[in-house]
Formats: structure tokens, C-alpha cells, sequence
């Protein structure tokens, strides 16, 4: 289900390049008596609730994988009743399922299970974060990712990065700037494309004071990039809709049309979300400013195509170019993965 050249990062994790017979054989693992049994059961969990939907490795189906990772914590409840990754998972579960504020209690009752476990903490405000950006509750976001460049030694510049966003978000415009400045100064991981999108996209805003509506746009920008958009409510989805609307600023209109696209389709507004992304498709502005929108609105443009009988053959011919006529953009990789996992679940459907 994954590119051949991810393979390897695969095996490490157990899989030994068949999706299936992996999974299989954690499981077994997970129900032994021995003490692979934890790690395996947690591997199965981060299977079923992280890389899946991250990863869309089953298409436009944000919600597959939940039932077995649903079944695995009522097994596992009661041997772990008080553990904070367990605690964790289901906050997952839960915030697939659109249910935040119940993920919220969840990952915040995990966060004060884990008092002597700095790093399962760091995960937990890391969610916390991302659900309050979800809910578009920036100052709560703006929290969790303020504490988390303080306090985490994984990547201070794209918690850097968040932060400022959310902090902008809120209107505190100065202070944001002020932490987009910092960004650069955290930038230690030359290779980390996470860190490289972080340093790129606060560059503008170090040079120039940031705007509330731009920092809801890159927060918007962000939700989409991590596939959380298919966990945003149907209000939720409005508001950042009009948010996007509103913006006049001729730098970012690819990426508008491109985030417009994407919220439309989590809206089921299917006609809507085509015009968007063609729109983004043709943007030539977005080549200088946001390189990865036009192969992205590429990929999900052909993606909504698979969804009709009539027009798979198109949608087959953009994921082809998406995937092999751009390059050199952020993010790619990522793509990559999804764009495979897209056609393979095509010819699950339809044997070629």
C-alpha cells in the first residue's frame, strides 16, 4: 500500500512490505502472553488511528480503521485502566469521529495520567493543540503549542511555527511576529521537511507584521496539509469557508482556492470543490509563493473524479500527473504516498 522507496521505514516498524500479513501478524502478537504484547497492541492502535487517515491510505474513507482500533481498547481496557497511551488512542478514536470535545477530555485526562512521562505528555499537547485549532479556538491552541516550543526537544521550530499562527489567529498580530521571527533561529534540522515549510512559510511574516486573517489561513493551511479538515464540524467548515472568502491578498489565491477546495469537499458540495481546485490547478502565482498547490489540487481534483463511473479515466490521467509531471515542492513525499494508495485502491476496485 505504500511506494517502494518508503519500504524500508516500513520494516522497521514490522511490516515487512505486506499490508496485510502485517497487520496479521501483530495481531497475533498483540493476544500472546509475552511481552511483545503491549507493543504490538500500540502499534496496531497508531495503525488504525494515525497512519491511516494521514496517510489516506484508504482513499476519501477518513473513518476506516476506527472499528478495529475501537475493538482492540475494549480488549485492552481492562489489563490497562490507567494508562495514558491507552487514554491517548481513544482521544484519537474519538477526534476521527468528529467527537472533540469528548478527545479533548480524553487526551487531557491522558496528559494528567502521564506525570512522570515527559514525552507522552508532549503528545498529548500536541493533540490538545490540534483540537483546539480544529474547534478554531486559537488561544487554547496557541497554549499547548507555546508550552510545547518551550519545553519539547523534537522540532522547537515547527512548534515555533504553530505557535505563532495560533497566536496571530487570536489578533495578537505583535507577538506573532515576534515568534515568527524566532522560527529561523530554531530551524536545526536541514532536512526535515516539516522544519523547511515551517522556516518558508515564516519568512514572509518576519519581514512583514501578519495579518489576524493570513494566520487563520495558514492555520487552515496546516489543518488540511495534516488531514484534519475531515474532523472539523459542518459549522466549523462554514466559518473557515467565509475566513477563506474574505481574503483579498493576490499572493495566496492559489492556496485559497486550493484550502476552499478541500473544505467544500468535507462539505459533500462535490461540484463546488471541482471548480476550486481547477481554480488552484491553473494558478500560476502559487508556482513562486506555495509550489506544492497546483500538484496537490492536482491529486485531489483526480481524487474526486475517481468518484464518479463516468470520469475514472480522467481522474486516473491527474493522479499520474500529480504525480510524475511536478516535483521539487513541499510536502512531496507525503503526496506521493497518497497518490499510491489512491490508485491502488482503484485497482482493488477495478482489477486491471
Amino acid at each position: 500500500m505504500v511506494p517502494p522507496n518508503l519500504l524500508k521505514i516500513i520494516n522497521l516498524l514490522g511490516f515487512p512490505g505486506d499490508r496485510l500479513q502485517g497487520l496479521s501478524s501483530l495481531m497475533y502478537a498483540s493476544e500472546s502472553k509475552d511481552m511483545k504484547a503491549p507493543l504490538a497492541t500500540l502499534a496496531l492502535l497508531w495503525y488504525h488511528t494515525v497512519v491511516r487517515p494521514f496517510f489516506a491510505l484508504d482513499g476519501s474513507d477518513t473513518k476506516a480503521g476506527l472499528q478495529e482500533a475501537e475493538e482492540i481498547l475494549l480488549k485492552k481496557e481492562a489489563a490497562y485502566p490507567n494508562s495514558s497511551l491507552f487514554m491517548f488512542f481513544k482521544g484519537r478514536i474519538q477526534r476521527l469521529e468528529c467527537q472533540i470535545n469528548s478527545a479533548l477530555t480524553s487526551f487531557n485526562t491522558a496528559l494528567e495520567l502521564a506525570t512522570d512521562q515527559r514525552e507522552i505528555q508532549h503528545v498529548c499537547l500536541y493533540e490538545i493543540g490540534w483540537c483546539s485549532m480544529i474547534e478554531m479556538n486559537f488561544k487554547d491552541a496557541f497554549k499547548s503549542f507555546e508550552r510545547l516550543k518551550n519545553e519539547s526537544r523534537w522540532s522547537q521550530c515547527y512548534y515555533a511555527y504553530l505557535t505563532a499562527v495560533c497566536q496571530g489567529a487570536t489578533g495578537e498580530v505583535n507577538g506573532a511576529q515576534t515568534v515568527f521571527k524566532e522560527v529561523q533561529k530554531l530551524f536545526k534540522r536541514k532536512n526535515n521537511q516539516i522544519e523547511q515549510f515551517s522556516v518558508k512559510k515564516a519568512e514572509r511574516f518576519r519581514k512583514q507584521k501578519p495579518t489576524k486573517q493570513l494566520c487563520v489561513l495558514a492555520s487552515i493551511e496546516v489543518l488540511y496539509l495534516w488531514k484534519a479538515l475531515p474532523n472539523c464540524s459542518f459549522t466549523n467548515l462554514q466559518h473557515m469557508s467565509q475566513a477563506c472568502q474574505e481574503i483579498e491578498d493576490s499572493t495566496v489565491v492559489g492556496l485559497k482556492n486550493l484550502l476552499l477546495g478541500a473544505i467544500h469537499k468535507c462539505l459533500g458540495n462535490a461540484e463546488d470543490a471541482v471548480q476550486f481546485f481547477q481554480r488552484a490547478l491553473k494558478d500560476e502565482i502559487c508556482r513562486q509563493n506555495n509550489l506544492y498547490v497546483q500538484p496537490y489540487a492536482c491529486y485531489e481534483l483526480g481524487c474526486l473524479l475517481l468518484e464518479n463511473p463516468q470520469s475514472v479515466p480522467r481522474g486516473k490521467v491527474l493522479l499520474h500527473q500529480a504525480k510524475e509531471e511536478f516535483t521539487g515542492y513541499d510536502f512531496e513525499n507525503r503526496l506521493h504516498v497518497r497518490i499510491h494508495a489512491a490508485l491502488a485502491s482503484l485497482r482493488e476496485v477495478v482489477p486491471q
